[in-house]
């Protein structure tokens, strides 16, 4: 009886030691290829930003727009949008607001209004809030 219960726990050792090394094996292989370049730096996303914009534009346009505005936003280099939209408005006396682009490469806002059944495009400067640009 001894003798099956020493083979008993070698085999539960085994087995332990086994899915411990098949558990590393498998996080091991989950890990990015390119998340190392050899000199202790990563490379993930944003390091080759002129590729990742173009594929991101050309993918997701409206999306990439979006992650842009509020990236600039949380780094300062822009006030959030909100603020913004609430300063226009009040200069926009009546139109209706129908949306708005986000201009990563200058910093600006674009925002559309409707007024007497015209569309009025207003440019804001992202950094200052004051408006650009205005067609009527």
């Amino acid at each position: 009886m001894a003798y099956a219960m020493d083979i008993m726990m070698q085999l539960k050792s085994l087995l332990i030691f086994g899915f411990a090394a098949a558990g590393l094996a498998v996080a091991a292989l989950s890990l990015p290829a390119s998340a190392d370049d050899g000199r202790g730096r990563g490379r993930g996303r944003g390091d080759d930003r002129g590729y990742e914009r173009s594929e991101m534009m050309r993918a997701h346009p409206r999306r990439y727009e979006q992650d842009a505005a509020r990236r600039a936003m949380l780094d300062g280099d822009v006030m959030p949008f909100s603020i913004i939209k609430r300063r226009v408005g009040r200069e926009m006396d009546g139109a209706n607001y129908l949306g708005s682009e986000f201009d990563d490469r200058r910093g600006e806002y674009r925002l559309k209004y409707m007024r007497d059944g015209r569309v009025v495009w207003v440019d804001v400067d992202g950094r200052s809030g004051d408006i650009v640009r205005r067609s009527r």
